[in-house]
């Protein structure tokens, strides 16, 4: 089970500086848009950063309770 959880994050890890780039050419713009008005600026890279940032914590929040929901179960 620990084996699951490592490599979750090992490939969390390894694929965030692509999504990030993904995100900020253009993919789920819609999620970065509200920070981009508020500040006044057309700028993607950081309000991409954080959206991209909590995409992967909310994924990252959803697998955890997942894997203690199952690791649980087990015992």
């Amino acid at each position: 089970m620990n084996l699951i959880r490592q490599g979750f994050y090992l490939l969390l890890g390894f694929t965030f500086p692509g999504f990030w780039i993904f995100h900020a050419s253009g993919f789920w713009s819609v999620l970065y848009r509200p920070i981009q008005m508020i500040i006044g600026s057309e700028a993607t890279g950081w309000p991409s950063f954080i959206t991209a940032g909590l995409v992967y914590l909310g994924v990252t929040i959803v697998f955890e309770c997942f894997y203690r929901l199952l690791k649980n179960a087990h015992s």
